[in-house]
C-alpha cells in the first residue's frame, strides 16, 4: 500500500504541475452575436495562477470557420465559469462586446475588424441607439487618442 501511494504521487504530482502551469487558453463558452445571424464569439481564458487572467475572443460563423483571429478582450480577477454576463451585438456596422452591459470592452467596425479603429467615433455612433453604453476605462488612452467616458 505504501508503494501504491508513492507511485500515485509520482504520477499525479507532475500532471497537477503541468495543468497548473501549462499557460494554455481554455475554452469558456460562446455567445451569439445579436443582429448577425451567422456569427458567434468564442471566449477563451488563460489557464494560470495570477491575479489577472487574460481573456481572448474570436469570431466564427455558423460552420465554425474563423471570421477573425483571436483578439485580447480583457483580464479578469477570477476564472470565468460561463459567458452569461457577456453581451455581444452588431449595431449599424459596429461590433461590440460588453462585460457586463453597458460597459463596452471591445469595439470595432466590421469593415476593418482586424485593424485599428476610432474608438471615440464608434462609441458615439452606438450612443445614438443606446446612450447608456460607455467605454471600459482600459480604452481611455488608445494609440495616443484620449477617449473620455461620458459622465452620468
Amino acid at each position: 500500500m505504501k508503494n501504491f501511494f508513492r507511485y500515485l504521487f509520482l504520477v499525479i504530482f507532475p500532471l497537477i504541475l503541468y495543468s497548473c502551469f501549462s499557460n494554455k487558453y481554455e475554452y469558456v463558452g460562446e455567445k451569439k452575436v445579436i443582429n448577425k445571424d451567422n456569427w458567434k464569439i468564442k471566449i477563451y481564458q488563460l489557464n494560470e495562477f495570477e491575479t489577472l487572467t487574460p481573456v481572448e475572443y474570436e469570431i466564427v460563423n455558423e460552420r465554425d470557420s474563423l471570421v477573425t483571429g483571436r483578439h485580447g478582450l480583457m483580464a479578469t480577477d477570477s476564472n470565468l465559469q460561463s459567458v452569461d454576463k457577456y453581451y455581444v451585438k452588431i449595431q449599424d456596422s459596429v461590433f461590440y462586446v460588453c462585460y457586463p452591459y453597458p460597459k463596452v470592452i471591445a469595439i470595432k467596425h466590421i469593415s476593418n475588424i482586424n485593424d485599428g479603429y476610432n474608438l471615440w467615433g464608434l462609441i458615439k455612433k452606438l450612443q445614438k441607439y443606446d446612450d447608456s453604453l460607455y467605454l471600459h476605462p482600459a480604452h481611455i488612452v488608445y494609440k495616443g487618442v484620449d477617449v473620455k467616458r461620458k459622465d452620468r
